[in-house]
């Protein structure tokens, strides 16, 4: 079970946000949807559709509010679809969960915005959107849509679209989760420009999946992220995301310079910003592969994993400031940013506690604060004991190892500390999130 960081139970100053011990799991195939051009048409009229929605369920709370101070809630909006059978048919072609989904998304940005309120952080009211940018179609039900076979290929039903075929990798991906005991019960479908045309891509989500646990090694490792050394374990290996990956984003940067040089929308523009977006696009499946080959190389060796909880959010702000207290080190701490945002420290973190959970591990969350400065020998911390990047020197016992092995090691003793309270406290399991109930017709009381 994977819990997030504010949900998580804490035991000895760490956070457990794995564990593997539930042998039942949430998993979705993502693949490739290559519809006809007639099929393509109709899923751009279903997201314009959705768009119109979505703008008409923001119009409606917005007016309500602000002319009679009235709230309108997503169970009012639910019960209004109804209502658009003889008038808007087209809206309900592709059945009526596509249309609760995007209202749904609408209260939940509702939710998010007055949780910023309540946090203190700036607000972002939702905002209205253009057909053009609302690229994704949810199904949160398996309801007007189907993966089934037809002729010996496997193709995937949408109600008003049709038979989309899949791809043998596709069926493959599916047929796996399927025979591991999972039963589909979402579907998403993206749009994403590629060019002068777009791609699709859709992905079925599966429950009760079974785990596929890994054989149990008694060891526990700790694992520092950071720049230079994108991941370095306790055990002493050190990991860096692919040179090639950041060729390509220098690649890419070069290319947006270039930019200003040609006229906007000319045939020699749409060209340079095709070719930013494909090199992008292959610098990411790059940083991405790794670190999915990273966190099984990780999980692979260890039954419970200690990452540090990083405030990336935070590490990452921008250093410009305000016109009345301007910020230092711009330049340098906006090159730092980019950077940390390359190296994918999070997208690495979430690797790891997807294949954590998978192989039946453990993943604890540790305070980072003083990991790179502290003897794990003496216990000695001070800043001089780390005289550069890659070195640790302790100033009091003479300790000398690799900067980031060290800081590793810091951060697998923290984690023995948390797993001795979690056991002492009895192993109390990661509590599981709680699906929102819709909401029931109360029935008459019988007489």
């Amino acid at each position: 079970m994977i819990s997030s960081r504010a949900k998580a139970p804490r035991h000895g100053g760490a956070l457990l946000v794995v564990d593997g011990a539930g042998g039942r799991v949430h998993r979705k195939a993502t693949f490739a949807l290559y519809p006809t051009r007639a099929q393509e048409e109709k899923l751009h009229r279903l997201l314009r559709t959705l768009a119109e929605v979505y703008n008409a369920g923001l119009a409606e709370r917005r007016e309500a509010w602000r002319l009679r101070r009235v709230t309108v809630t997503l169970f009012d909006q639910y019960g209004q679809i109804k209502d658009l059978k003889g008038v808007r048919d087209d809206a309900l072609a592709f059945g009526i969960q596509p249309v609760r989904t995007t209202l749904k998304r609408l209260d939940e940005a509702y939710a998010a915005f007055f949780q910023r309120i309540k946090a203190g952080q700036r607000p972002g009211f939702p905002r209205f959107r253009s057909h053009r940018r609302h690229n994704t179609a949810y199904w949160d039900e398996p309801i007007s849509w189907k993966v089934r076979e037809t002729d010996g290929r496997p193709v995937l039903y949408v109600q008003g679209v049709g038979d989309v075929p899949l791809s043998k990798h596709a069926g493959k991906q599916l047929a796996r989760l399927q025979r591991r005991g999972g039963v589909a019960g979402t579907l998403t479908v993206t749009r994403r420009c590629a060019g002068t045309g777009h791609v699709w891509r859709a992905a079925v989500g599966f429950k009760n999946v079974e785990t596929d646990a890994l054989p149990a090694t008694g060891r526990m490792v700790g694992v520092d992220r950071g720049v230079t050394v994108t991941a370095a374990t306790s055990d002493g290996a050190l990991s860096t995301y692919p040179a090639e990956a950041r060729a390509l984003r220098h690649r890419a940067d070069r290319l947006g310079e270039t930019l200003a040089g040609k006229k906007r929308g000319s045939r020699a523009w749409r060209k340079t910003i095709r070719q930013i977006c494909r090199t992008r696009r292959r610098a990411a499946n790059l940083v991405d592969n790794w670190a999915r080959e990273t966190a099984a190389d990780i999980t692979a060796t260890a039954d419970v994993i200690v990452l540090e909880d990083l405030q990336l959010k935070n590490m990452t702000k921008s250093a410009k400031g305000t016109v009345d207290e301007p910020g230092r080190n711009v330049a340098a701490k906006s090159g730092l940013n980019r950077e940390m945002q390359a190296a994918a420290l999070g997208k690495l973190a979430t690797r790891i506690r997807v294949k954590a959970e998978e192989a039946g591990r453990r993943c604890w969350l540790v305070d980072p604060r003083n990991t790179s400065r502290t003897c794990p020998t003496c216990g000695h911390c001070a800043k001089a004991n780390r005289p550069s990047q890659a070195v640790f020197r302790c100033q009091c016992c003479g300790h000398t190892a690799n900067a980031d092995v060290n800081a590793a090691v810091n951060i697998a003793a923290a984690g023995a500390q948390a797993e001795a309270a979690w056991r002492a406290a009895g192993s109390p399991q990661v509590p599981g999130s709680t699906p929102r109930m819709r909401r029931r017709k109360q029935q008459p009381a019988a007489a």
